[in-house]
């Protein structure tokens, strides 16, 4: 897995994975099959050559798993408006926010205490959250708009 979050990393990889992140930048024209095949011929070159489409396929299903592996353990990070954003009927909104925001990076000085005893949980979970987080934090693609944008200021 560690090869794999390496080559996810790479910038023409994600380019292509996750989108371009500022309008100026071109994407590469490679297709995600093609992306996930090349990172297979790294982290599998005894079957790549056999088969670079399996291997490929391979490479796909573990990055999606990755993918909802981090939007589950990142939910501990959000809450819901708690209320907070009712509509005037009385409704709870279905909206989430940050109730302890992360940069991607990881904690630092401005960390709260308690989100980071939730890191340190998730950490416990999975090894491979920190890179997951530096990668996917601030995806609108992975973790939407409006929570990879405005955290709560609960």
């Amino acid at each position: 897995i560690w090869k794999l979050l390496a080559k996810i990393k790479l910038p023409e990889n994600r380019v292509v994975l996750l989108g371009k992140q500022k309008k100026c930048k071109n994407t590469s024209g490679d297709s995600k099959a093609t992306v996930y095949q090349c990172m297979a011929a790294v982290i599998f070159p005894q079957f790549h050559g056999l088969n670079p489409t399996v291997t490929g396929d391979r490479v796909k299903h573990k990055y999606k798993h990755l993918t909802k592996k981090y939007k589950e353990l990142a939910t501990c990070l959000r809450t819901t408006g708690e209320g907070v954003n009712d509509d005037t009927d009385g409704n709870e909104s279905d909206n989430e926010y940050f109730d302890c925001y992360v940069p991607a990076c990881g904690p630092d000085d401005t960390t709260t205490s308690r989100a980071r005893s939730i890191w340190d949980e998730i950490e416990k979970e999975s090894v491979f959250f920190p890179v997951l987080h530096r990668i996917f934090s601030s995806r609108p693609n992975v973790v939407g708009l409006a929570l990879s944008i405005f955290p709560s200021k609960m």
